[in-house]
């Protein structure tokens, strides 16, 4: 559902799609995410190594202790090995699910407008616009530019809100130009 008025306007709404991508990318990309995958393999190792210790302590039949020291090196080792696999496999199933439930997040058109000193954003009744050089960074990946405008505010704009891949990544250049041009820092 994308449409464009003019090329300083760009209208969208946000699908299951671009929250899941959204939120993978915030997973792999953020220090949030990076903190909730690493707190998971701790989270599994300590689980494995307790109930190896708990098995240790308390004896049982060898064959059982054998089967629980199996265990307890498939968590540790495979919690930690997969954390982020099922860090973004929590996280997409929760956004499926979420579907039918009343916290779901009703989609609103987005509406992004680029002046020449600041861009603002339309979001049902939210309104907020941001000077370029107060921008922190801009990244794009194959769903969407992502626009920080500080450590937890990122605003996506998927790739159905453009035309084609040319046409968001021309839409990158142009942000990141602004920035400079403004004076704001942004790494190269």
């Amino acid at each position: 559902m994308a449409s464009k008025k003019s090329k300083n306007v760009i209208k969208y709404v946000l699908n299951d799609e671009d929250f899941i991508a959204f939120g993978r990318y915030r997973i792999l990309y953020t220090a949030g995410g990076r903190k909730l995958v690493n707190r998971q393999r701790i989270t599994y190792l300590i689980s494995g190594l307790l109930l190896a210790f708990l098995f240790t302590v308390f004896h049982v039949d060898r064959n059982f202790t054998i089967f629980a020291y199996i265990a307890a090196a498939v968590i540790g080792i495979g919690g930690v090995v997969f954390a982020e696999r099922i860090v973004l496999r929590q996280q997409s199933e929760s956004i499926k699910k979420s579907q039918d439930s009343i916290e779901r997040v009703h989609p609103e058109e987005n509406m992004v407008m680029f002046g020449e000193d600041s861009f603002s954003t339309d979001a049902g009744s939210d309104h907020q616009e941001f000077d370029y050089k107060d921008i922190k960074l801009v990244d794009i990946t194959e769903e969407a530019i992502y626009v920080w405008m500080s450590d937890t505010m990122i605003m996506p704009m998927p790739l159905h809100a453009f035309k084609d891949m040319d046409e968001m990544r021309a839409t990158y250049k142009m942000i990141r130009e602004k920035i400079k041009e403004r004076g704001g820092e942004i790494d190269d």
